[in-house]
């Protein structure tokens, strides 16, 4: 394969590789399964250094009581709306929270618990009471958290200590304090506005004494005094103009009854029909004698006749008793004239008081102004009074008892459970810290990696083709392998994983084809022990099953583990010899006692002379290529030995081993380059001693990441 080929192939997969913005699902699979200890143990160390520090750490309880805030109109004095609640007011509750938070309050509920006693607040020390004071002061404001819950009334003080009984007293502590504080505070202002009260009440009662008499006295000196509503002297002319009312009426009255009487009397009927004739006794009696003298006269006239004396004498009484019947009505007429001059009289002299009443009435009338304006001011007196009296006895009252504007909605418990360090959150936090720092120390040891452990390793990092991996005996194999070496186990388990994988790197590199013609692989790897003689006897043989004729020719000849393998007694001079044209290539060929491989063996060289050149080299590959199909030269490292790079170059194809999770990636660069340098045609890199049981280590795009799968299609 050209390194033009190689070229391209690496650029596809450069391309592919930036065109994808996502790494693979796959592959970071793979990632953690390679680095899986690595993770693992970062993950067991977070969190065991996370059990610690929480077991280091001192635990803080945290406990919560609740303030209930009633807001009041605070004022002095309130005539009207008293007990109206205030409307919500933030300043209010900003204010509440300020004051359980302030050093006056602190100072005090330090005090009151005594904790500037304690090492957790007081600290440790001969410091003087105050500093010790000042101290705890400054720490239990900063243990303490004061705030109000969303737009309600409510205001939650939380306190925090490495005991729980301490939290919720201080909780307690701060909420009592506060409403102590605050009726405290209420009484002073309570005590205060009661002596404000109660003084000015007492001015106020002086001066509304001192309107009343100063109306009093004005009303005297005007002569205003008045009864039931009205002034003396509206109520004089009221009284006269009834009296008058009342002369009016008799006096008509009068006037009717004279009338009547004069009419009677011009009418003739001798005043019989007057009223007050027929009430007066005389007047009866007269009628009555009147009637029983004209009866009299009557029966005399008719027995007697009219000249008769008795008749005379009848006639003569019955005219007497009609004189002093008229006499009386005349004196009756007489009365009724005078009563009705009586009563004009008196109607005249009632019009002339009334006349001096409303006279007096219109000379006090420009004084009522003043009483007015006196009457007012009085009443004003009066009413301040009253009110300032009311509010002293309330304000007395309140003194007495006062009421604080909060209360507390709940009291502190003591916690059960610190609040620091939350065990629960911590350990989320350090479940996912682990996490997180255990991705980090895998992504900085895969970083930090410069072995050959992927396909990716190659073909991205080296820019080279992958030829596939060669895995352990121990991962390939579900039997018990023993001492049984890889080449033998080639030989006698050809349908095992293991021989297969040697079938794949073979039809890889093209060797499995018999039209290619005879072919020579150089099998090298850039340092030693990294499996290049075990692949290279693995795939000799393998490929000697396969009804090829293939020679094993071991150029590593400082080391020369292949000879070891097939022909320890070291009885041939192997390739020096044939080198130098001391022997032939068929004595110096060995048999592989277990497939028709041959060997073409070294042992180190014995003379200075014992150098492979590169034409001799040349001469001896091209005999073997005559009499083989496939030469396979295990070579020395190409990093340590430079025989290898002319070898290579002889070669129609080089293969370069490099052991999996071992070799750097350096290493393998820099013998891809010396190779690429000399001219040799590189046909890939090879992964071996790869445990394939970790399938993820190569990657799924490796054949092997899929073994599982074909568990059944082996015979180990």
């Amino acid at each position: 394969m050209s390194n033009r080929n190689h070229d391209a192939a690496a650029d596809e997969i450069t391309m592919a590789s930036t065109a994808r913005l996502l790494p693979d699902s796959s592959e970071i699979a793979a990632l953690l399964f390679r680095r899986r200890w690595v993770f693992a143990l970062t993950f067991l160390a977070t969190i065991a250094l996370t059990a610690v520090v929480l077991a280091l750490l001192p635990r803080s309880y945290t406990a919560t009581s609740a303030l209930l805030l009633q807001p009041r109109e605070a004022e002095p004095v309130k005539v009207n709306d008293r007990g109206f609640v205030a409307p919500a007011d933030d300043n209010l509750i900003d204010t509440a929270v300020q004051v359980i938070r302030s050093p006056t309050l602190t100072l005090d509920v330090v005090r009151h618990l005594g904790i500037a006693k304690t090492a957790e607040f007081g600290g440790t020390g001969n410091t003087s009471e105050a500093e010790r004071e000042r101290l705890a002061v400054n720490r239990l404001l900063t243990h303490t958290l004061v705030r109000r819950i969303g737009v309600t009334y409510l205001v939650e003080i939380s306190a925090s200590s490495t005991s729980a009984e301490q939290a919720a007293k201080i909780a307690n502590a701060l909420a009592g304090r506060y409403i102590q504080l605050d009726k405290t505070k209420k009484q002073a202002s309570s005590s205060q506005s009661a002596r404000y009260v109660e003084g000015q009440a007492s001015a106020l009662r002086r001066q509304a004494v001192t309107d009343d008499a100063a109306l009093q006295t004005y009303m005297v000196r005007n002569n205003l005094m008045s009864a039931q509503g009205a002034t003396m002297a509206e109520q004089e002319v009221s009284e006269l103009n009834r009296q008058i009312a009342d002369a009016q009426a008799q006096l008509a009255e009068q006037r009717g009854k004279l009338g009547a009487a004069q009419a009677q009397i011009a009418r003739g009927g001798g005043g019989a029909d007057i009223g007050s004739a027929l009430a007066s006794e005389t007047v009866r009696q007269l009628r009555q004698q009147e009637a029983q003298a004209s009866a009299r006269l009557a029966q005399l006239d008719a027995r007697y006749g009219a000249l008769h004396p008795e008749v005379a004498e009848a006639r003569d009484e019955l005219a007497d008793i009609r004189s002093q019947l008229e006499a009386e009505l005349a004196r009756i007429v007489s009365g009724l004239r005078g009563d009705v001059q009586i009563a004009a009289s008196r109607l005249a002299s009632l019009q002339s008081s009334r006349a001096q009443a409303k006279g007096a009435l219109a000379q006090n009338s420009s004084a009522q102004v003043g009483r007015l304006e006196l009457e007012r001011r009085a009443e004003a007196s009066r009413a301040i009074y009253s009110a300032y009296l009311t509010r002293a006895k309330e304000t007395a009252q309140a003194s007495e008892l006062p009421n604080a504007d909060a209360t507390i909605a709940s009291m502190a418990r003591a916690p059960d459970l610190p609040a620091s360090p939350n065990y629960l959150l911590s350990a989320l936090v350090g479940f996912f810290a682990a996490i997180a720092i255990a991705s980090v120390a895998t992504a900085v040891a895969e970083y930090l990696e410069d072995t050959v452990s992927t396909r990716a390793d190659i073909e991205t990092g080296l820019g080279a083709t992958y030829a596939g991996a060669i895995p352990t005996l121990s991962s390939a194999t579900r039997a018990k392998v023993g001492g049984i070496t890889p080449q033998d186990y080639v030989a006698t388990r050809p349908m095992s994983l293991f021989t297969e994988s040697m079938r794949n790197l073979a039809t890889y590199l093209g060797l499995m084809t018999a039209d290619n013609g005879t072919q020579v692989i150089t099998i090298t790897s850039a340092l030693p022990r990294e499996g290049k003689s075990t692949t290279s006897m693995c795939l000799a043989r393998a490929l000697s099953m396969s009804k090829r004729r293939v020679v094993l020719v071991d150029a590593d000849v400082r080391h020369h583990s292949t000879s070891n393998a097939f022909r320890p007694s070291r009885e041939t001079e192997g390739l020096f010899r044939v080198l130098d044209g001391s022997s032939s290539i068929e004595e110096a060929l060995i048999q592989d006692d277990r497939t028709t491989l041959h060997i073409l063996p070294t042992f180190g060289p014995r003379s200075p002379d014992d150098v492979i050149a590169e034409s001799t080299m040349a001469a001896l590959i091209t005999d073997l290529k005559q009499r083989f199909d496939i030469v396979v030269i295990d070579s020395a490292p190409v990093l340590g030995v430079a025989e290898t790079r002319m070898i290579s170059r002889l070669s129609d194809c080089t293969l370069v081993v490099a052991c999996w999770r071992r070799t750097s990636v350096k290493a393998v660069r820099t013998t891809l380059d010396l190779l690429a340098q000399s001219g040799s045609r590189v046909g890939g890199v090879a992964l071996s001693r790869v445990n394939i049981k970790e399938f993820a280590s190569a990657g799924l795009t490796d054949a092997f990441g899929y073994y599982k799968k074909f568990k059944g299609y082996y015979v180990d």
